[in-house]
């Protein structure tokens, strides 16, 4: 292995790290932050270690995170920003192709971005079960060792997100029969 590639791999160990906060963020714009700066660290590993197509969809990605932070301003707020920021990395793959490992990146990167857009931190937290799935399975043709540990990490820290907060997001009304049927 190169130096290059050894400090690829050392990055994305530092990505690991940050996604793991990321999931265990309680709200949808902390998982955006921490998102980004996880990307961040993310676009230079896999610049390091070849990944054309991740590198520069995760930059998009980087602008999806500003954009749906930001969604109370009046031009990020509209429902089509999600479409065309899917539909932007889905143009910007062609141009980075790599191979057929590179669909299980761009689909599970375009999936992950319509779910940022239309779902709450939840439901964001379950839609990554199959984004990070897919895009796990690009890393190990790449191959990132870091990568594909960040996530595994990543969905396992979705998992123990949906756990932690899965009481909070039960309606009032769904707490009150609770207590009826336990009287």
């Amino acid at each position: 292995m190169q130096p290059i590639e050894i400090a690829g791999q050392i990055i994305s160990l530092i990505a690991v790290i940050l996604s793991f906060v990321t999931y265990q963020m309680k709200s949808k714009n902390g998982i955006m932050v921490m998102l980004s700066i996880a990307t961040g660290i993310s676009c230079i590993a896999y610049a390091l270690l070849g990944g054309t197509v991740a590198l520069v969809l995760n930059l998009v990605s980087i602008v999806r995170n500003i954009c749906f932070y930001h969604k109370d301003k009046k031009i990020l707020s509209s429902k089509a920003v999600p479409i065309v920021l899917a539909l932007i990395m889905g143009v910007l793959s062609i141009f980075t192709w790599e191979g057929a490992h590179s669909a299980f990146f761009v689909v599970g990167l375009m999936l992950n971005t319509l779910a940022m857009g239309y779902f709450n931190a939840q439901n964001l937290r379950w839609s990554i079960l199959l984004t990070s799935s897919l895009i796990l399975i690009y890393n190990l043709f790449i191959p990132s060792i870091g990568g594909t540990i960040n996530e595994v990490v990543a969905i396992t820290s979705a998992v123990i997100g949906i756990i932690r907060y899965r009481k909070k997001d039960v309606p009032d009304a769904q707490k009150n029969q609770r207590k009826d049927i336990k009287l």
